[in-house]
């Protein structure tokens, strides 16, 4: 918590504010965060990879592949929820 405290003042004081419900910022916001997804998906996949090649313990390989499933089940669902929206 203390560590969000000093890097919203480190922004708010180095940054300027702009207007948060701008279109365009919501566009980059949105773009970087699916650039972010896209990559996490990849990173997790080398990760659980490399969990099975050095043979680590089972429960931690499971709970790896689990938060992988979890992530896309997560995408799945709001993918066909604004899917129908749309």
């Amino acid at each position: 918590m203390a560590v969000c405290l000093i890097t919203n003042g480190i922004r708010n004081s180095f940054f300027v504010r702009e207007k948060e419900k701008d279109e365009r910022n919501i566009s980059i916001v949105n773009k970087a965060k699916a650039k972010a997804f896209d990559v996490m998906g990849i990173i997790f996949g080398i990760l659980i990879i490399t969990y099975v090649m050095l043979e680590n313990n089972l429960f931690i390989i499971l709970l790896a592949i689990a938060a992988y499933l979890f992530i896309f089940l997560i995408y799945l669902i709001y993918f066909t929820k604004y899917h129908k929206e749309m």
